[in-house]
């Protein structure tokens, strides 16, 4: 009988134990999955969707540089030809570099902390901070026009580069080394409507700043200049990499 009794306890104690341990598994999986905040999500979408862009540029830019160097090979551009679209590439490059003027379609975006009347209702500090564009703004905002497809930026009249730096300095943001104050002006030039639409839309880090009582205001335009960048760089360290043709 109490052989039997001992039989019966260990068989209810290994249920108990299988029990324990399968629940303890799935809690496990459950602690692995991430949640993300609609913040998030939707930070991850934009880099998702900027990579996949990237992607299409860069298949792009493969299978013209591929069908230009086949041309060359097969001597089917004259010279002047030749001549021609090497100009083109250098003025290409010189665009990209922000060293000319340019002008087109686009967006104007302004942002100015939020207003005085709603300021004095602020206690808390860190609300006091919310309702202050900072340079984290600044980077947001430039990076979701990029996303959508802007072709050039500037802000306050300042073009920005693949070299461009945006830093906090107190009431100003310093770009490029030169502080500027408040209201920031922001041109973007590119598919105005594309543009105004995808910074418009709800979720959007222009929201998010309304939601933070920033004061925006967005609009279309037709033409919009852009000052080339008046900063020359002179490069110290980086030399040309020559390859020899020997085989």
């Amino acid at each position: 009988m109490k052989t039997n009794e001992a039989n019966i306890f260990i068989f209810i104690a290994s249920i108990i134990i299988g029990v324990l341990i399968s629940s303890n598994m799935n809690f496990s999986k459950v602690n692995n999955k991430v949640f993300l905040t609609p913040a998030e999500y939707q930070e991850a979408y934009d880099y998702n969707s900027k990579l996949n862009k990237d992607i299409d540029n860069l298949n792009e830019k493969y299978y013209e540089y591929y069908t230009k160097l086949q041309n060359y090979k097969e001597n089917k551009n004259s010279k002047e030809d030749v001549l021609g679209q090497v100009n083109k590439e250098i003025y290409d490059n010189q665009v990209i570099l922000g060293n000319v003027d340019v002008e087109g379609e686009g967006i104007i975006i302004n942002l100015s902390d939020a207003s005085d009347e709603f300021q004095e209702k602020v206690v808390d500090p860190n609300d006091w901070w919310a309702r202050t564009v900072h340079d984290t703004d600044i980077v947001n905002v430039i990076n979701e026009l990029k996303i959508a497809g802007a072709e050039t930026i500037s802000l306050n009249g300042q073009r920005i580069t693949d070299r461009s730096s945006i830093l906090c300095w107190g009431v100003f943001v310093e770009l490029d080394g030169i502080k500027i104050p408040g209201p920031f002006n922001i041109k973007a030039i590119g598919n105005k409507d594309k543009l105004y639409s995808y910074m418009a839309g709800e979720g959007g880090y222009i929201s998010f700043l309304k939601i933070r009582g920033i004061k925006v205001n967005m609009n279309k335009y037709d033409k919009i200049k852009i000052l080339a960048n008046d900063k020359s760089y002179n490069y110290k360290y980086m030399k040309e990499v020559k390859i020899s043709n020997k085989k």
